[in-house]
């Protein structure tokens, strides 16, 4: 929110900030800060007593498990969206959930509030601004004012579904916590689909299956990004020594397909070219429900990159970066043909995971990747 108090309301009332929407956002602020405050001390808590237990649930959530997001570990927000759910409506092996045991020792208006609160699905229907959403419960309260102070992961359009903890603020009120999901209007048939399989008692509904679609909320919709061939995005790089860094550097600088860029950096050492070319002609995508697509940057340049050439002249190294491994396996065979004997032995050639899906989406490809790079290694140790 950047309205300052005397300015026009953002939710369109045409009152001022101040004498309209102003004291419910920082009442609401304050009340999602205690609520998600009092998750993240009870996911401390189950961290130390109960670590086994709370690192099967958080992989159930996250595909791969904590290990996806690299050697930092999940930030604050991927723990917290994922102890919204497990920490208060996954029972243990004794068949209580921990916001339970915690009720049992403590009380309050936020462990009272978050006892209340379910993992729901919402249909926007209106976008009132300010954070305010009119929305539909398929399963449950029907309509109802939704206020959230998070952004949520992906747009807000009326038609789009949004999932996350509900906390009911008053008849047909509800705030929502962390940052929610949103499933976007072309694949929210689909979700009603996942919805109209599921069965439970009506009123126990959410709480049965708050884990079923917490996980199929943050997997779908999947973004991926591709080439204009159809290609989907694995970021490629290959590096080789320079026998002849001055040899390079002249056939480069006058290859009338690369344009160089970034000359301050040539005082650095470092020399950077895009590799303009004729890519195939762009294929139609099979597209799949509840799967976002965007073009990568190198082919929505004017005129599309094949890749992008670094040259260290203090290594001296060169490194080739395309969008694909079949782009970089092309442009390697060009620049052997441009560079001849000053081209020297390759040094690196890594193949990273999709660019644009999120980290913990990422295991399966880089357990694909392992013994491949395993291979690089032995290949540079040799």
């Amino acid at each position: 929110m950047t309205a300052s108090r005397d300015d026009s309301c953002p939710c369109g009332s045409g009152a001022a900030y101040e004498a309209c929407c102003l004291e419910r956002e920082t009442s609401l602020r304050r009340l999602v800060g205690e609520l998600e405050g009092t998750v993240r001390e009870l996911g401390r808590a189950i961290w130390e007593e109960d670590r086994d237990w709370y690192l099967a649930r958080f992989g159930e959530l996250y595909d791969g498990g904590i290990e996806a997001f690299g050697p930092a570990g999940p930030g604050a927000d991927a723990r917290l969206d994922a102890e919204l759910w497990f920490l208060l409506d996954c029972p243990d092996d004794g068949g209580e959930t921990p916001l339970h045991r915690i009720r049992q020792l403590a009380s309050g208006r936020a462990i009272e509030l978050l006892a209340r609160s379910e993992l729901r699905a919402w249909r926007i229907e209106s976008i009132a601004g300010a954070g305010v959403l009119g929305a539909l419960c398929p399963l449950g309260t029907g309509r109802a004012r939704i206020e959230t102070v998070r952004p949520p992961h992906g747009a807000l359009t009326p038609g789009a579904v949004l999932v996350a903890r509900s906390v009911p603020l008053g008849p047909g009120r509800w705030g929502l916590l962390g940052r929610a999901p949103v499933v976007d209007r072309e694949a929210a048939g689909g979700f009603d689909a996942l919805l109209a399989s599921l069965d439970s008692p009506r009123g126990e509904f959410w709480r049965v299956h708050g884990g079923v679609l917490a996980r199929a909320a943050w997997a779908w919709p999947e973004d991926r990004e591709h080439t204009l061939d159809g290609d989907i995005v694995e970021g490629s790089v290959a590096a080789f020594r320079l026998s002849d860094p001055a040899a390079a550097v002249a056939a480069l600088t006058c290859d009338c397909e690369l344009v160089g860029d970034s000359p301050a950096d040539a005082r650095q050492g470092i020399l950077r070219w895009n590799w303009r070319w004729d890519p195939p002609r762009a294929r139609r995508l099979r597209t799949e429900p509840g799967v976002r697509y965007q073009l990568c940057d190198e082919d929505a340049e004017a005129p599309p990159l094949l890749a992008r050439i670094v040259l260290d002249l203090d290594a001296p190294e060169v490194c080739l970066l395309a969008p694909t491994p079949s782009r970089l396996a092309l442009a390697e065979r060009l620049l052997a043909a441009r560079l001849g004997r000053a081209l020297g032995p390759l040094t690196l050639r890594e193949v990273n995971a999709p660019s644009v899906v999120p980290r913990w989406k990422r295991a399966a490809f880089e357990r694909r990747l392992e013994p491949r790079r395993r291979g690089a290694q032995a290949r540079r140790a040799a």
